[in-house]
């Protein structure tokens, strides 16, 4: 596989990067695919598609995107960038991104004030799971980075809106790394 690499000044540039996309699959069926700056902007895009024989024998997009927000000093830093139509894109966090490569797993870096993280993804060979591996490079002081994930369990033919019957109910896991 040849290696594919990007720059910053070519992620940043929206016109040029939502047109790169990253498509990923396993020997289960499962692929992942989005634009190689994260932002979703096709039905059959997300994190985690994968076949639903139980239901339909298709394709359904579990996890949609995974936002993910590094917290500096008291100050917020979300880097994920979603698609609202008409050229609105929000919150941003494409701005961040210092570099993008593909080989051998694909791998975003990020610099936000004095702390570098990077972000790859690799999926699980014949099961519809994939790992998602942050990583704190550098850091000039403490970093914590918060998850919030859009699941989204819907065919990839249909677009949804938000469940209010969904458990949203979660337990907070306190851990010192060393």
């Amino acid at each position: 596989m040849s290696k594919i690499e990007f720059d910053k000044s070519q992620l940043v540039n929206l016109e040029a990067s939502l047109n790169k996309e990253l498509l990923r699959s396993n020997r289960a069926g499962s692929y992942a695919s989005t634009t190689v700056v994260g932002c979703n902007t096709r039905k059959y895009h997300g994190l985690l598609v994968a076949l639903q024989p139980q239901i339909d024998r298709g394709h359904h997009v579990m996890l949609s995107t995974l936002d993910v927000t590094l917290i500096q000093r008291n100050a917020e830093f979300n880097l994920a960038i979603h698609n609202y139509g008409e050229n609105v894109f929000e919150p941003g966090g494409h701005k961040y991104i210092q570099g993008f490569s593909s080989d051998p797993i694909p791998k975003v870096t990020y610099r936000v004030g004095g702390a570098v993280l990077t972000k790859e993804r690799i999926f699980v060979n014949k099961e519809n799971r994939f790992l998602i591996r942050y990583k704190i490079e550098k850091a000039n002081s403490p970093v914590k980075l918060r998850f919030r994930p859009l699941l989204a369990f819907r065919s990839v033919h249909s677009l949804s809106s938000k469940n209010d019957y969904v458990d949203t109910d979660y337990q907070a896991i306190h851990r010192k790394w060393d």
